[in-house]
């Protein structure tokens, strides 16, 4: 209250400066008093401890609004888009590594997390879903009917970030998890509340399948429903140095497969701790109760092994196994990149990482891992069948099947992170001037693990950057969304 009478009568409180910060929340109090809240508030401060990463953590805005409904949310962007100078951050689940990507320094922070609808639609073929849910909120949900989506592959990674940045997950058959949303009820730069799908706004139903945060907030999420009993699947640990050619030969051949059995998939991390060295951490999935199904032997047969977690299991433990890996409250950095599926390329991989260990041993708490992910022919084909996104990774290979690899790097201490940053850009770098060599590399970057260096919106292809920014200034001709929200991904010029 002290900001809002502070920025109507200037002088009443001589300590306080009517900032712009200020003033923007000082005109959403006018609006929305009882969903406004500010530093030493328990709900502020609930806000920013629930961010993935120490960056986003340690980000401190003006105020945090919790709208628990559309038109609040109508009634913020309204308020906030005739006031240019105020700046906004949208949070779902905050689980991107960088400061910034979903909360502000001195601005308006909207989080999302009241926003936790989940209902079924056309006796349970359909799914609505709120921004603010969990996956592993989600699954359970889901499993008490025998039922799924394609969602995260970690519990605490939340719906709306993970779906308007395309979304990868377990399941080959199903694409991107964006692939299945069929409707979107989306907040536009006018205040209004669209329902969207592919017949009502078809434009905007694709460009916010990979888009982002750059037309709008979602405030609910429809999706397709699939039959799901228990899986198999867990983590397989191995010491790098006596199996890294078993490792790199099973991935190439699996992903490459010509008869690929769409049940399958598995991370492979390549990591390195300080007190064990590098291992590699196998985790194959399969989505039928079949134990070690033929697909996944040539990674369950590799010796020595140092640990089999694998079991039947259901797909909320998978994932919360998954969202136990890698904890809140640590410095994070992310990356992405993908290359053609080659096993030279692989083997030119681990080199780089194994030759960047050097430079981060010393570093308290570090943890540093890259993981593989396979993207063959069968998912490639499997997302362009439900109508296209705006991702351009379907037309990219020619045929030929996709590793994405992404980076996962956790430190303590902030005095360490230039020392981090230098070493993970550097080897990002390596890799990438060791495909181009091989003539594997291929552009295409997950934004959802993208680092703030790179720019996954343009690898996505021109004619899809022309098309999101067509559709940007058609729904939003201000561009509040691309000035007034500085954080995650822009579309480009």
């Amino acid at each position: 209250m002290k900001i809002l009478v502070a920025c109507l009568l200037p002088g009443f409180y001589p300590a306080l400066v009517c900032t712009a910060g200020n003033f923007c929340c000082a005109q959403l109090e006018k609006v929305l008093p009882d969903k406004l809240h500010y530093p030493g508030d328990q709900v502020y401060n609930a806000s920013l401890s629930s961010f993935w990463s120490e960056q986003e953590q340690s980000v401190t805005p003006i105020c945090v609004l919790r709208p628990v409904s559309g038109r609040d949310v109508s009634e913020i962007i309204r308020t906030l888009a005739t006031a240019p100078k105020c700046r906004f951050a949208v949070k779902s689940g905050g689980h991107m590594a960088q400061a910034g990507a979903a909360n502000i320094e001195d601005g308006v922070t909207i989080d999302l997390s009241a926003l936790a609808q989940f209902s079924f639609e056309q006796g349970r073929s359909r799914v609505t879903l709120g921004p603010g849910l969990r996956w592993g909120e989600v699954y359970n949900k889901l499993a008490a009917y025998g039922l799924a989506v394609p969602g995260g592959r970690s519990s605490d990674v939340g719906v709306g970030g993970y779906l308007l940045g395309g979304g990868l997950g377990y399941f080959i058959p199903y694409g991107f998890g964006c692939d299945n949303i069929v409707a979107y009820k989306v907040v536009v730069a006018s205040g209004a509340i669209q329902n969207v799908d592919a017949v009502t706004h078809p434009e905007l139903f694709r460009a916010l399948k990979g888009g982002s945060n750059n037309f709008g907030i979602v405030v609910s999420f429809t999706l397709r429903t699939f039959p799901l009993g228990r899986v198999w699947g867990g983590n397989m640990v191995y010491l790098a140095a006596p199996t890294v050619d078993q490792q790199l030969k099973a991935f190439s051949d699996f992903t490459g497969n010509t008869h690929y059995d769409v049940h399958a998939t598995v991370q492979m991390s390549i990591s390195f701790a300080p007190s064990v060295g590098i291992i590699f951490v196998d985790q194959p999935f399969y989505a039928l109760p079949r134990i070690n199904p033929p697909a996944l032997r040539s990674f369950t047969r590799i010796r020595p092994r140092l640990q089999d977690q694998t079991s039947l299991t259901t797909l909320t433990a998978f994932a919360n196994a998954s969202g136990q890996l890698s904890p809140l409250g640590f410095r994070q950095m992310t990356w992405s990149l993908s290359v053609a599926n080659d096993l030279e390329t692989l083997h030119a991989l681990f080199i780089a990482f194994n030759n960047s260990i050097p430079s981060i041993a010393s570093v308290a708490g570090i943890a540093w891992s890259i993981t593989l992910e396979p993207l063959p022919t069968a998912f490639l084909l499997s997302s362009a069948k439900f109508g296209g996104n705006s991702l351009g990774l379907p037309i990219r290979p020619r045929g030929k099947a996709l590793v994405l690899c992404d980076s996962s790097f956790t430190w303590i201490n902030e005095n360490d992170t230039a020392t981090v940053r230098n070493a993970g850009l550097k080897l990002l770098d390596d890799i990438i001037r060791s495909a181009r060599q091989l003539g594997t590399y291929n552009d295409w970057v997950d934004l959802n693990h993208a680092d703030y260096s790179q720019d996954p919106i343009s690898s996505y292809g021109r004619a899809n950057g022309a098309f999101m920014r067509y559709v940007s200034r058609r729904y939003d001709p201000g561009q509040t969304f691309q000035k007034q929200l500085p954080g995650g991904f822009k579309l480009p010029a």
